[in-house]
């Protein structure tokens, strides 16, 4: 029966042969007796010749010897790596991964000793060194390493106290701790009192809240909020009881 169907090459009811293929020579999975599929392709996604469907071998590169990214066996078609430089470590200005030539000088014309190739000094014709400093270590910027200027300012306009030119930190706090109004980061002058007059507790200069009473709730008159003094008598001089106070000293 199987020897049969192989040379009758019959095919049951999925259209499938004795060893499993169709009459194009596929299998379920759609790869032929050798394992390419359709397309050329085996399982792994390469033909017969090794290349992917983007035309890259196992090892990355396409029919050319290049890969990706266009380098051939680590550098383009212009003879540089992925970082830049040729076989000889010189990038296209042709300067190594330290910054130098192949004369051993920077593009600012010192050597790694740093000594400058026309003026054969440690300066260059305008007066900075290979780290771009002047011989008193400021920059052309006129800061030294440690950010500051001349007069001693970094390029934020502080001073390394934290302080500008007027005296005053990032926040406009001075080193007392006010602000160029003069009050300090809570609102109180030095004296302890707000711009409207008032200290912490709420009292002015002369010990009033803003409704004109004192710490034991009087006012300047002397009255408490119901219009009472500190007997206990109004304006008209009668207490909570409408009576006057010569008449409780004659009772």
């Amino acid at each position: 029966m199987g020897l049969l169907d192989r040379f009758s090459r019959t095919f049951d009811k999925h259209g499938y042969d004795l060893d499993g293929y169709d009459k194009d020579g596929y299998d379920k999975k759609g790869y032929d007796k050798n394992g390419y599929d359709k397309e050329g392709f085996d399982k792994n996604g390469y033909d017969k010749k090794g290349y992917n469907r983007n035309g890259y071998d196992k090892k990355g590169y396409d029919k050319n010897g290049y890969d990706k990214k266009g380098y051939k066996n680590g550098y383009d078609e212009d003879g540089y790596d992925f970082k830049g430089y040729d076989k000889d470590g010189f990038n296209k200005n042709g300067y190594d991964k330290d910054g130098y030539n192949k004369d051993g000088y920077n593009n600012r014309g010192f050597s790694i000793d740093g000594i400058h190739i026309d003026t054969k000094i440690a300066f260059d014709k305008d007066g900075f060194n290979k780290n771009g400093y002047d011989e008193n270590g400021f920059n052309k910027n006129g800061f030294n390493k440690k950010g500051y200027n001349k007069n001693g300012f970094n390029k934020n306009g502080f001073n390394k106290n934290g302080y500008d030119l007027d005296g005053y930190d990032k926040k406009g706090y001075n080193q007392d701790g006010y602000n160029k109004n003069g009050y300090d980061e809570n609102g109180y002058d030095s004296n302890g009192y707000d711009e409207n007059g008032f200290d912490e507790n709420g009292y002015d200069l002369d010990g009033y809240d803003e409704n004109g009473y004192d710490s034991n709730g009087y006012d300047k008159l002397g009255y408490d909020h119901l219009g009472y003094d500190k007997e206990g008598y109004n304006q008209e001089g009668y207490n909570k009881f409408n009576k006057k106070k010569n008449e409780l000293h004659n009772d």
